[in-house]
């Protein structure tokens, strides 16, 4: 499509910078996991939406780009809402549903508007000034062995291990793969001149630097991927062999120096298959089992929408973290949430994407002639964008990676660009935009603005809220009203009552004047907490220590015994039960639950071990 006026170009050109900057500021404000900060890299995305709309009616030869697999992306997040209805916690359901949307605006967004080579060609160029940020500072942060995200502490849990402004590393290296191939593609193909091209290949190798500096062996080889996917396309031609001889010539050097001088590297590869190693490659299996097990008991519709965790005690294994938010493969947490409905939608429309890549790739290379070969943009970007997905796709074996908000826009960006190559090969999919058409395209972009705007503004007041209650320096009054806030604001989350519910149940253990009315106003809270989530045994376990604390020892046990039933494999549930039990005088059961929690954890389970010695001295 051509744009035919100065005005509906700058529109388009203000479209790719509003995609441009939301991505920006989602990579280098913690990845956008922050609800208070990324609803600015959000609404950036729907302030695109709206200009995007505005073309609609001021170009008159605007027209609409439908392959099928945009037909899949309408028809999942369909799907995904509806299933918010039924899902056990909606709150968690509408946060993911959320997400989902974002990534749908971005993508129709970018499919649409970033079609002229000038405007797409300075998007892909900010993308890859973005990943050479994030790598530098990725590298600066190993050379100086930095613990330091901003001006957060990383968690230790990430030691020697390094993510620029990604908390996780692993989620940088997931980023890093889709951009290192655009920039390797821009190198070896691009039309710009050799300062450029000289600049794009620095980039990409500092991109593999931060890629190798991450230490995540999933992102070791989404990388190898990459650049395999990309080489079969160079390697088709000769000219390109030596070169490419060459950078893998390169490649392995730096990739042995690189194990030969990191201890952390070797580490890494050495604990990959070693059990009882906190590095250890078998943690994602031992979440993978009890994800199976889950889908398996829900196989046509899932669990819904970001249910997983919610879900996971029933199904958790001795082995197994309590809470490890997400199943750490995105192809089986389709599975568990949605199911083979929702999976198989998810499969029409990959087939779609990839037979429109394969259709497209014989129209967008150009050819070579005796002079040599000739260098496309166009060809530079369908190449390094296809080896960049592929790689982030076996990535996403091993990691939660479309559930951070920067990953997801920027491969929802780069996917919509992607398909509006569709055009090169075939008009068949293209649709005039008549009256009736624009009426319900606005309405529909309208209507999801008018549910997504109040939604994301209220996720940033309840962030702020949590956020200060976080940063009191006690558990005062000012603490509770921060919390009761958040609680107003959105009154679906199930955690912010039970935070305010455990508080106010630690306050009246002290036993100063007030307790009993603390205790009562805990239990309140705790049973609100229970209602909004009736999978989650410590919200049971600490309303039966309110119980026990009143001196109602039967309804105690009767939120007890709920807990065991909902979390069979938790050691604070086993202990908080043998604890109700021994006060009622069941030794021999109590015993038994001792016995199953100090198995389950014998390193520094020292209430167990009190229990237990307590009914050693009490055996005649």
């Amino acid at each position: 499509m051509r744009s035919s006026s100065a005005f509906d170009k700058l529109l388009e050109r203000l479209v790719g910078g509003l995609l441009l900057a939301s991505v920006a500021w989602l990579t280098f404000w913690f990845a956008g996991v922050n609800p208070r900060e990324s609803v600015f890299g959000f609404a950036a995305i729907g302030l695109a939406w709206i200009v995007w709309a505005l073309r609609m009616w001021v170009e008159p030869t605007h027209r609409f780009l439908l392959p099928p697999v945009t037909w899949a992306v309408a028809i999942f997040f369909g799907y995904a809402a509806w299933r918010t209805h039924s899902a056990p916690v909606p709150y968690w359901a509408l946060q993911e549903v959320f997400l989902i949307a974002v990534c749908a605006v971005a993508f129709f967004t970018s499919l649409h508007n970033l079609h002229r080579q000038e405007t797409s060609g300075w998007v892909v160029n900010g993308l890859l000034v973005i990943g050479l940020l994030s790598s530098a500072y990725a590298i600066v942060q190993f050379t100086q062995n930095s613990q330091k995200v901003l001006w957060e502490t990383q968690p230790l849990v990430y030691y020697k291990r390094f993510g620029a402004t990604f908390v996780n590393p692993n989620h940088l290296a997931a980023f890093l793969l889709m951009l290192m191939p655009l920039a390797l593609s821009q190198a070896f193909l691009g039309r710009g001149g050799v300062v450029q091209r000289i600049l794009a290949g620095y980039a990409a190798l500092m991109m593999l630097g931060g890629i190798a500096v991450t230490m995540s062996r999933g992102g070791w080889l989404g990388a190898a991927a990459a650049v395999a996917t990309f080489s079969l396309w160079l390697l088709r031609r000769p000219q390109y062999r030596i070169p490419m001889a060459a950078l893998m010539a390169v490649l392995c050097i730096g990739s042995v120096t690189f194990l030969a001088q990191s201890e952390k590297a070797r580490a890494r590869i050495d604990a990959l298959t070693a059990s009882g190693k906190k590095d250890s490659g078998l943690f994602r299996a031992w979440i993978w089992k009890p994800a199976v097990q889950m889908w398996s008991d829900h196989r046509l519709q899932g669990v819904g929408p970001g249910q997983f965790d919610t879900r996971f005690p029933a199904y958790r294994t001795p082995t197994t973290p309590l809470s490890p938010q997400h199943v750490h493969n995105e192809y089986l947490e389709l599975l568990v949430d949605y199911g083979v409905l929702g999976a198989g939608i998810v499969g029409l429309g990959l087939t779609a994407f990839g037979y429109g890549l394969y259709r497209t790739s014989r129209h967008v290379e150009r050819g070579s002639s005796d002079l040599g070969v000739k260098q496309s943009n166009r060809t530079a970007f369908f190449a390094g964008s296809v080896a960049g997905l592929s790689g982030l796709g076996v990535h996403c074996f091993f990691d939660f990676n479309l559930h951070i908000p920067a990953i997801a826009v920027t491969a929802s960006v780069l996917a919509g660009i992607l398909v509006s190559n569709t055009r090169f090969a075939t008009e068949r999919f293209w649709v005039k935009s008549y009256l009736p058409l624009r009426l319900a395209a606005t309405a529909t972009l309208g209507g999801l603005l008018y549910w997504m705007i109040p939604m994301g503004v209220n996720a940033a007041r309840e962030d702020l809220h949590l956020k200060s209650a976080e940063r009191q320096p006690s558990v005062d009054e000012r603490f509770f009203e921060e919390l009761a806030l958040a609680a107003t604001v959105a009154p679906g989350n199930p955690m912010t009552a039970y935070w305010y519910g455990e508080e106010k149940r630690r306050l009246s253990w002290q036993g100063l004047p007030g307790w009993e009315k603390q205790a009562q106003e805990a239990l309140r809270w705790l049973e609100a907490s229970a209602r909004l989530d009736p999978y989650n045994a410590r919200t049971q376990v600490a309303i039966g220590l309110c119980h026990q604390w009143l001196g109602d020892l039967k309804s105690a046990s009767d939120s007890f015994e709920s807990a065991l039933r909902i979390g069979p494999n938790d050691v604070h549930v086993l202990n908080a039960l043998s604890w109700n039990l021994i006060v009622r005088g069941d030794t021999d059961r109590a015993r038994s639950l001792v016995e199953q929690s100090l198995a389950l954890n014998p390193w520094d389970n020292w209430e167990a071990r009190s229990y237990a010695q307590r009914l050693k001295s009490a055996t005649p």
